[in-house]
């Protein structure tokens, strides 16, 4: 829907207005994420079978605020929230100032944390849950870079977090260790069906 919005708009606009290079740059952030979402549903379509319900751009309202995950899986033992970064050339992740720093052809740029995100989705998708009376379960969290060339590091203080970041092929071994960790079932099919509609 957003993307199209801004197809709209760049469609209209003329080329000399005040807002078209605002528009463009935020033309060009969503389709490479829309383009990441895709190159990760690839990888999820193995996973798309009665025990994982999978759900995208999922929008809930947590109190008076509204937050969207990218994919959520619901697995009857777990869920897993994904968030998805389209990115390409060396990112570095920095957890002592929480961003996230690309280089790339000699030129560096700083983006906003996504583990820091990603954290924030997943206490609000757990007090989300809780408010709504959701049988408890084991909430997990990952980042998915998309792009299969993108070089990922972190400072060396953050060597745990290797775990919690991964390139899209990885996906479905990150979700088989997932798996194999939660065996105890908290949900049937039939729940995880009527939750996520």
């Amino acid at each position: 829907m957003k993307l199209q919005k801004l197809e709209a708009l760049k469609r209209r606009l003329p080329l000399n207005h005040e807002k078209r290079r605002d528009i463009e740059e935020e033309y060009a952030k969503t389709m490479a994420g829309y383009r990441g979402e895709q190159t990760v549903d690839y990888h999820l379509k193995i996973l798309h079978n009665d025990k994982n319900f999978i759900l995208h751009d999922i929008r809930l309202l947590n109190g008076s605020a509204f937050f969207q995950i990218d994919t959520l899986i619901c697995n009857p033992a777990f869920f897993l929230i994904i968030e998805v970064k389209n990115i390409s050339g060396t990112l570095i992740f920095d957890q002592v100032f929480h961003q996230l720093i690309r280089n790339s052809n000699g030129k560096e740029e700083a983006f906003p944390d996504p583990i820091s995100q990603v954290k924030r989705h997943h206490h609000q998708l757990t007090t989300w849950l809780k408010d709504n009376k959701v049988p408890e379960i084991p909430v997990e969290w990952i980042v998915v870079i998309s792009h299969p060339s993108t070089l990922i590091k972190s400072s060396p203080i953050n060597s745990n977090i290797g775990k919690k970041i991964i390139h899209s092929a990885a996906l479905s071994n990150i979700i088989e260790e997932f798996t194999n960790k939660y065996k105890e079932k908290k949900f049937s099919n039939l729940d995880l069906k009527k939750l996520s509609n």
